[in-house]
Formats: C-alpha cells, sequence, structure tokens
C-alpha cells in the first residue's frame, strides 16, 4: 500500500529550487535554511536597485550644491571698494592687480595710479592687441582680505598675469577688527579636510559661525602686526598655488618705499617693513615666483602725500615705470608675448 502524505510546504528537492539554491547558497551562511536563504536573496535583489537610486539621486544632489555654491561664489559682486571693474573682454590679454592703497592710488584719480598709467603704456606700446589690466586693489588690504575676494577679483577674470601687492598694512602694528576673523576663515577653509568643499563650508557656516568682528578690537593697542608673519606667508603661498592652477603667471611686488621723515607714531606702526619685505623676497626664492622689485627709495621729497606712506602722482609713476622694465625681462617677457630688451641698460629699473 502506497500512503501519499500531503503538505502545504514546497517540495525542498524540486529540480527548479535546486538551480536556484545553488546560484543562491553561496551568499548565505552555511547554517541558513534553504528556503530562507532564497527569500533573503530575493529580498536583496528587489532593495539593491532601489538603494543604488537613492545613492546617485543624493549624490546628484550633492555635486549639483556644489557647482552652484562655487559659480555663486564667482558670479557674487560684493562691493570691496575697488575701482570700478571692467566687465571680461575675452579676446583681450588680462593683468589683475591684486593689492593695497598703493596699486589703488589711494588721494588721486584712476587715471594717475600705477595700473592705469601701465595700462596706458601697454597700449600705446603693443596697439595690435586688446589689454586688460583690472585693478582689483583696496585701500587698507591685507592678504587676508584678498583671500576673501580671490575668487571675485581673479579667479573670474582667468588672467594671463597677476600682479601681488601686499604687505604694507600686514607689517603695520595696528589692531582691526576683521584681521583676525579672515586668518580663523582662511585656517577653516583650507587647512582641514572639509574647507576645500563649497557645500561643506556652507553646512559649517551655519552649524557653527565664526565669532562676529569685535569693533572695540581697533582702540585696543597693537601688540604685533596686522598679519603675523606665519599667517603672511601661509596665505601668500595659497595665492601663488592658486594662481598657477589658473594657468596664470604670479608676480610678487615688494612694499612700496617709505619716506625717510616718518614721524614717530608712522615709525613704530611700520617698523617691521624690512622684516615683510624679507618674507616677500624668500617666498619668491622657495618658490621660484618672479619678484618685482619697487621697494628701492625714491629721490627727491615729491614722492610721497605727507603721511609719508601713499604716493604722489610722481610717485606713481616711477612705480609704473619700474613695473614696466620688470615685466619686459626675459622670464617674464613671453608670459605677455612682450618684446624684451635689446640692451642691459633698458633692463634695469628706474630708480629716480
Amino acid at each position: 500500500m502506497f500512503i501519499i502524505r500531503f503538505s502545504g510546504k514546497p517540495n525542498h528537492y524540486s529540480t527548479s529550487f535546486k538551480r536556484k539554491w545553488k546560484a543562491k547558497r553561496h551568499s548565505c551562511p552555511a547554517a541558513t535554511p534553504p528556503l530562507q536563504c532564497l527569500r533573503e536573496c530575493q529580498y536583496r535583489n528587489e532593495l539593491m536597485p532601489k538603494a543604488t537610486l537613492i545613492a546617485l539621486g543624493l549624490l546628484l544632489v550633492v555635486v549639483v550644491a556644489e557647482f552652484g555654491l562655487r559659480r555663486r561664489a564667482l558670479e557674487r559682486s560684493e562691493d570691496w571698494g575697488t575701482r570700478p571693474l571692467p566687465a571680461l573682454d575675452t579676446a583681450a590679454t588680462h593683468i589683475v592687480v591684486l593689492g593695497d592703497s598703493i596699486a589703488y592710488g589711494w588721494g588721486l584719480e584712476e587715471v594717475e595710479s600705477w595700473p592705469s598709467l601701465l595700462a596706458e603704456r601697454l597700449a600705446q606700446t603693443y596697439p595690435d592687441r586688446r589689454w586688460q589690466v583690472i585693478n582689483a586693489s583696496v585701500s587698507g588690504a591685507v592678504v587676508a582680505d584678498a583671500y576673501v575676494r580671490f575668487d571675485q577679483h581673479v579667479r573670474k577674470y582667468r588672467p594671463q598675469l597677476v600682479l601681488i601687492g601686499f604687505g604694507v598694512n600686514d607689517c603695520r602694528q595696528v589692531r582691526r577688527a576683521n584681521d583676525a576673523r579672515r586668518i580663523a576663515l582662511f585656517a577653516r577653509n583650507e587647512t582641514t579636510w572639509w574647507g576645500r568643499s563649497y557645500l561643506l563650508r556652507a553646512i559649517a557656516n551655519r552649524l557653527r559661525p565664526l565669532p562676529a568682528p569685535d569693533p572695540s578690537a581697533a582702540a585696543q593697542p597693537a601688540t604685533g602686526p596686522r598679519i603675523p608673519p606665519d599667517a603672511f606667508r601661509v596665505i601668500m603661498t595659497w595665492m601663488i598655488k592658486q594662481c598657477q592652477r589658473l594657468r596664470a603667471q604670479p608676480v610678487l611686488l615688494t612694499i612700496s618705499p617709505l619716506a625717510d621723515d616718518l614721524d614717530i607714531e608712522r615709525t613704530y606702526e611700520f617698523a617691521r617693513w624690512a622684516e615683510y619685505n624679507g618674507l616677500i623676497r624668500d617666498l619668491a626664492r622657495r618658490l621660484e615666483t618672479p619678484v618685482a622689485e619697487i621697494s628701492h627709495r625714491l629721490l627727491g621729497e615729491q614722492g610721497w602725500f605727507p603721511d609719508g606712506v601713499h604716493l604722489t602722482a610722481q610717485g606713481q609713476a616711477v612705480i609704473a615705470e619700474r613695473v614696466w622694465h620688470i615685466l619686459h625681462r626675459p622670464n617674464l617677457a613671453p608670459v605677455l608675448n612682450l618684446t624684451p630688451p635689446t640692451s642691459n641698460a633698458e633692463m634695469a629699473p628706474a630708480l629716480d
């Protein structure tokens, strides 16, 4: 007699199950019952495509947000107090002057500043080419300020050459409310693993914003220069490397000369002028970056305003002449396709 037993459970040893079992068994622990293993594998096969789509969607959102914030930084038009900046002329050769009140031309008309004189001479000497000399200088600026506005004033123009002229305010022994905050901003953005991301910066600014500037700091006695030497060196190095990544040639300018008859207060404020000039030369030598020596003293007393720091129109003309000769030296002339001098006498900068 044959007894047939019926069960609600499927035949675990059917041919179709054996095929599925052989295909799935390797992904389950050895002690897992066959039917449970098959169900888990089917669940994973249904879940994985959904999880992949969710992950790709989140990645897309992050990428779009990152590029959106970078584009916003480039298009930001915050008023820093520069001279009027021109619209980008894509057919022109671009030179950006990133500096302080010396390049700005404090106390003078724009046409009397040395960047304007340089632009005028380039147009006269090379009339077959179009030139844009963008004077992105701000009175009272230091390197920490230049870091904050680098995207807006340098990266936006994609220049062939960048003239970087800081130090006269950085070495000054006074206090300003924003200096410490901007140095901290640089340290957080550029010395941490996450600071390079504009998205993570925005999140950090929301969750843990930097302390607001202390307006009373300016009234306190200074205990050192506005930008300490280490911070000056690090931020200047960052700017040089950023220019190189833009395929722009950076050129460091030494600090403009000071008058011999500074009063006692000014003498104390600028007591570290020579030290910071040394920092600039050391950076140029270490990073193999051209340096424009404009710190030679001016002959005569008509080169400065009464404060002994800011240059008159005559002093600005001397700086423009020095920069002109430096740009025509053999190591820089090819960058702008300039005609190099034919004699050593033409290469020497004017000292008066």
